[in-house]
């Protein structure tokens, strides 16, 4: 049976990376298939998929691809690179890509980036860390001028297009929604400044949230700029019986996913990897009453509902895979959350 949430929210689903190279690539494809008909069938909107290089624990296939690979299983649903490391990338290059996501997704296509944060993946593309915040503002501005459809004649501190006139463009006009990712102070108001919403991550308590997205709000007056749009949230969320059962679900869920991330380099004043410790403790990583969405179904629907009026959220970013949850125990999870929540918030 399908179920629509509310027109006024959209709903996405992760297709989150939980294995590495121990599992064949056909059982990841088969699996992240199911739960993306599962979805569409629950009412779903948008498929997302995020970006790291050299991954060893968790396996990422590349967003731009694969969206295009998972779009073709629900057609009707929007795609979301949710984020992709602009500060690596060739503007140049990562235009022409969104540009033909979007036109294959018939218009469909909602542009997430960030700034990165692994020393490995910034090493294995030659790039200072140092440099990421320029090179990311700078291949933004300039991805905007390629999709612009205007003759461009950019000089830049790392990049040069002189004479061009690009025929690869995207086909929303004038471009696609830029959602930014952040989970610092500095992040979220680069976000506002540069892009059309805060992708906001799961990892900042809920008062920390509410402060972030007010300061978000606050740089968006401040620069002249609307503040109604878009407040795409990525929450973890676990629906059980009960509270408890949901915590100890999520307890048990996180400490290896966020350590992962810990272990990459993660850091930020909101990130489970500064509480995590020099010991590196899994039971220190995550805050999970501060963090989780959890409880029975009545409850995730107050805590969404509450989200929505308190915040403004607009898009809710669901999270169905875990490392080391049986893929039948995922789409369980999957069902419940859209049959016995999405319905009523």
């Amino acid at each position: 049976m399908t179920h629509r949430p509310r027109p006024d929210l959209s709903v996405g689903i992760l297709t989150t990376p939980i294995y590495g190279a121990e599992t064949p690539h056909r059982q990841q494809l088969a699996e992240h298939r199911e739960l993306v008909e599962a979805a569409d069938q629950l009412g779903f909107d948008m498929i997302v998929a995020g970006q790291h290089f050299l991954g060893t624990e968790l396996r990422y296939y590349q967003p731009v691809p694969y969206l295009t690979y998972l779009s073709t299983f629900a057609p009707k649903m929007s795609v979301v690179t949710g984020i992709m490391l602009l500060s690596m990338a060739n503007p140049v290059d990562l235009a022409e890509q969104i540009a033909t996501l979007d036109v294959l997704t018939a218009g469909k296509c909602v542009f997430g980036v960030g700034l990165g944060y692994s020393d490995r993946e910034f090493k294995a593309f030659g790039v200072d860390p140092k440099v990421k915040v320029s090179r990311f503002e700078e291949g933004l501005d300039l991805i905007k001028r390629l999709w612009s459809g205007d003759r461009v004649d950019y000089v830049g501190r790392y990049w040069t297009v002189e004479g061009v006139t690009p025929s690869v463009l995207p086909a929303q006009r004038p471009r696609p929604p830029i959602w930014i990712g952040g989970q610092s102070s500095p992040g979220v108001r680069r976000a506002a400044r540069l892009g059309d919403a805060w992708y906001a991550p799961p990892f900042p308590t809920h008062d920390a949230l509410a402060q972030l997205r007010k300061l978000f709000l606050e740089e968006r007056e401040a620069a002249g700029l609307p503040a109604a749009g878009d407040f795409p949230l990525r929450r973890e969320l676990i629906v059980a019986d009960s509270r408890s059962e949901a915590r100890a679900l999520a307890a048990e869920r996180s400490a290896l996913r966020y350590m992962t991330y810990a272990r990459w380099g993660l850091r930020g004043e909101n990130t489970p990897a500064r509480s995590a410790g020099a010991a590196g403790a899994a039971g220190a990583a995550v805050d999970v009453d501060e963090q989780f969405i959890l409880g029975s179904p009545a409850e995730c629907v107050d805590q969404l509902g509450e989200l929505r009026e308190s915040l403004g959220m607009t898009h809710f970013m669901y999270k169905a895979h875990w490392p080391g949850l049986p893929h039948r125990d995922a789409m369980r999870q999957l069902d419940r959350f859209g049959s016995e929540v999405l319905p009523h918030v």
